[in-house]
Parts: structure tokens; C-alpha cells; sequence
């Protein structure tokens, strides 16, 4: 068994890279499972420092875990005020639900006073 246990800095090597991989993508879904590879990794990296008598590189991978959940629960946090603002921004003054949040319609939109007055002349040909 300490082979495999020696051998072990490979794959949490591997799942490490793969991880960060996830991590920096576009896609949610794949952040989000970044998130648990990454978490994959710590404990293949607990595993091969506790083999080899690493305590530090113990310490690292326990401070890195707090580290991803506290980034995951800020995350969550995120995305509940941005839907909640959303949610807002979908109401109109009278607290009744409006045509939603996309909506273009004439009706939705307000005119601003002014909005049609040509910029001073001192403005420029680019303005």
C-alpha cells in the first residue's frame, strides 16, 4: 500500500490541473464542478502529505478547502442579490409585477427629459 500512496501526488496532480481547468470556464455548470474537483484534489493532496509526513502541505489543502466554500457560499450570495435585483427591476413603482425584466416594450420604457436635443456644437464632430 505505500506505492499507491507515493503515487498519489499524479492523480491530485492531474485533478488539480483539471480543476482549475473548470474553474475558469464561461459555463456555471462547470464552475460549479470545478468547485468539488478542486475539493477532489485537496483530499488526494491530504492523502499523499499524510503519507510523507508533509503537515504543511496538510495545512494548505485544509486552509485551500475553507478557502473554496467561503468563495462558493460568496458566490451563492452573488447570484441570490442578482436575481433578487432582477426580481425588482421587474416591478414597476406601484409594487404590481410589470412586463418583466427584458421587456422593451413602448410602454415599459420612460422617456428621459431632453433625450432627443442635439449636443452643442462645441461638442464635436464624434459626439
Amino acid at each position: 500500500m505505500d506505492w499507491w500512496l507515493e503515487a498519489t501526488q499524479w492523480p491530485a496532480m492531474v485533478v488539480t490541473v483539471l480543476a482549475t481547468w473548470l474553474v475558469g470556464s464561461r459555463s456555471i455548470a462547470r464552475r460549479r464542478a470545478g468547485f468539488w474537483v478542486f475539493m477532489a484534489s485537496n483530499v488526494l493532496w491530504i492523502a499523499w502529505g499524510w503519507h510523507g509526513d508533509a503537515y504543511a502541505l496538510i495545512v494548505l489543502q485544509l486552509a485551500l478547502i475553507v478557502m473554496n466554500l467561503r468563495g462558493m457560499r460568496e458566490a451563492r450570495k452573488a447570484g441570490q442579490a442578482a436575481s433578487h435585483r432582477a426580481f425588482n427591476a421587474a416591478r414597476d413603482s406601484t409594487g404590481n409585477a410589470g412586463a418583466g425584466p427584458l421587456s422593451l416594450s413602448g410602454a415599459d420604457m420612460r422617456q428621459l427629459r431632453g433625450d432627443r436635443r442635439q449636443p452643442p456644437g462645441s461638442a464635436g464632430p464624434d459626439r
